[in-house]
Formats: structure tokens, C-alpha cells, sequence
């Protein structure tokens, strides 16, 4: 059986790698990417299962990345996505809310371990 394919895109290397060794130590195949541009440009070539996107990142921002996954009308449109953010402001929970996106991780709120429940319970793992 194939893993499951996650898709992460945070341009801060140590919040990154611990993602990544997290999720991968949790059987998921993980994917990087250190900006918005080749975020969505892996997204698109790998359909991963689930996106996780920081909001601000160099070149698109993860609402611009948001917008560009969900024009696929076939898998961009039902792939879950949850955001890592610094902010936790109301215009951002809107503009995500708009692309169907309502999962949000404040990145100083979360343990590495509610990180991993949140995404199976995305993927409908638990």
C-alpha cells in the first residue's frame, strides 16, 4: 500500500525539518518545499493527500497557493489543506475560510504530537 503523501511549505529550515521528521517517523511519505512557487509547483506534479502551507512565505503566499491548488476542479478542489500561521487574524481566517480551508496551526500553540493527530484526523487515519 502506498504512504500517504504530504505536502509541506514553511521557509523557516527548523520548523520545516521538524515537520518533516515528525511526519515522516509517522509512516506519511513527506514532501518540502521552502516557498510558495515550488509549493504549488509540487503540489500540482505530486497531488499530494494533504497540504500543509505556511502563510508567509517568499515569491506566493500560502492564500495565493490556496487559490491556485483549489482551481483544480478535481483533486485541488477536495485535498484538504491546513495552515501554519504566526497570525491568528480575522481578515486571513476569512480569506482561507472563502477556499474552504478552516484548519489553522498557530505555530507557538502546538506540539509536534497534536501536529500528527490533526493530520489524520484530515485524512481520516485515527
Amino acid at each position: 500500500m502506498a504512504k500517504t503523501k504530504i505536502l509541506i511549505a514553511e521557509d523557516e529550515s527548523a520548523m520545516l525539518d521538524a515537520l518533516n521528521k515528525k511526519l515522516s517517523q509517522e509512516n506519511f511519505e513527506v514532501i518540502t518545499a521552502q516557498d510558495g512557487e515550488e509549493a504549488l509547483d509540487k503540489a500540482l506534479a505530486e497531488k499530494p493527500d494533504l497540504l500543509m502551507l505556511d502563510i508567509i512565505m517568499p515569491k506566493k503566499d500560502g492564500l495565493e497557493v490556496v487559490a491556485a491548488v483549489r482551481e483544480d476542479k478535481k483533486w485541488g478542489a477536495e485535498v484538504p489543506i491546513i495552515m501554519l500561521t504566526n497570525l491568528s487574524d480575522a481578515d486571513t481566517v476569512a480569506q482561507a475560510a472563502q477556499f474552504g480551508v478552516f484548519d489553522f496551526l498557530v505555530k507557538t500553540d502546538w506540539r509536534l504530537d497534536d501536529i500528527a493527530m490533526m493530520v489524520r484526523s484530515k485524512l481520516g487515519l485515527n
